[in-house]
């Protein structure tokens, strides 16, 4: 009877200890913080994170390791593109330990080049309100 408790004991710990880790998610992941907490050049007063909540609608935010290697962060978010609803999705690069750059800019699973990305991006920045 013992031994059934101690197991008993030990199983709930261990399921306490997955839930606990599988429920953090972006709230403590460092590279989604680093990215949320942070700045562009482009408009350097602007945390990212503030003015991706303030902008899109179901803000999503994961980070993840590419396929060259790289760790990446990712937002998903819903807005308006001309008028109509429309999913984007934009990529951060983790450079340095507390550095990364804008990488990559989607709607609806277009990617757009780099004059339009930094664009879409600097209207977020430049829409937020304190």
């Amino acid at each position: 009877m013992k031994a059934r408790l101690t197991l008993f004991g030990i199983i709930s710990l261990l399921l306490v200890g997955i839930f606990i880790a599988g429920c953090g998610g972006e709230k403590y992941d460092k590279n989604v913080q680093l990215v949320r907490n942070g700045t562009l050049k482009m408009n350097p007063n602007v945390p990212i994170g503030k003015a991706f909540d303030q902008f899109f609608a179901n803000g999503k935010w994961k980070s993840f390791t590419s396929t060259e290697n790289k760790s990446v962060v990712e937002f998903n978010g819903d807005c308006s593109w001309y008028n109509a609803p429309a999913k984007m999705t934009i990529q951060f690069i983790i450079v340095e330990e507390n550095a990364f750059n804008l990488e990559y800019v989607g709607i609806n699973d277009v990617a757009m080049n780099l004059f339009e990305s930094t664009g879409i991006v600097e209207k977020v920045l430049s829409e937020y309100k304190k």
